[in-house]
């Protein structure tokens, strides 16, 4: 029995340090992970700073800044540059669709002035046809009439 028993508290003895160094695995990711939101703490309280440092400063920075305060400022610039090109894109977009609507207005207008002669055409082919049918019609019944009468 003395082979199971030892067998027994080395199982045992493992699975505690196996427990334990789970324990300190996560004890240490934990830890990990606070100091990590501390840095992004510190890096946004720089972000802060740089920030106010040249609102404050961007006219006369001290020496070792300039050159920040320059890159600043050359994307500033670099924007208000982009917002003009996607401002003038935006205005020439409207000027074509607005150009394309109208062409479709006109299309359309023609079409229907189109739609409105042929019916007038139709119309006045149409009137004649009837006024052509009426005179046959008038002239069988003065026909019709006149072979009555003369029997």
């Amino acid at each position: 029995m003395g082979f199971f028993d030892e067998l027994g508290k080395k199982i045992s003895g493992a699975s505690q340090e196996v427990v334990q160094k789970g324990k300190e695995m996560a004890d240490t990711a934990k830890f990990n992970s606070m100091i990590h939101d501390e840095e992004r703490k510190i890096s946004a309280v720089y972000g802060k700073i740089g920030k106010k440092y040249f609102e404050d400063f961007q006219n006369a920075p001290t020496e070792g800044f300039k050159d920040f305060v320059d890159e600043i400022h050359a994307a500033q610039a670099k924007i208000a540059e982009i917002q003009e090109k996607l401002k003038a894109l935006k205005a020439d977009v409207t000027e074509k669709v607005e150009n394309v609507a109208e062409k479709a207005k006109d299309a359309a207008s023609s079409t229907v002035e189109q739609v409105v002669e042929d019916a007038k055409s139709v119309g006045t082919e149409g009137a004649a046809k009837v006024e052509e049918a009426a005179a046959k019609v008038e002239d069988a019944a003065s026909d019709a009439a006149d072979a009555l009468s003369k029997e």
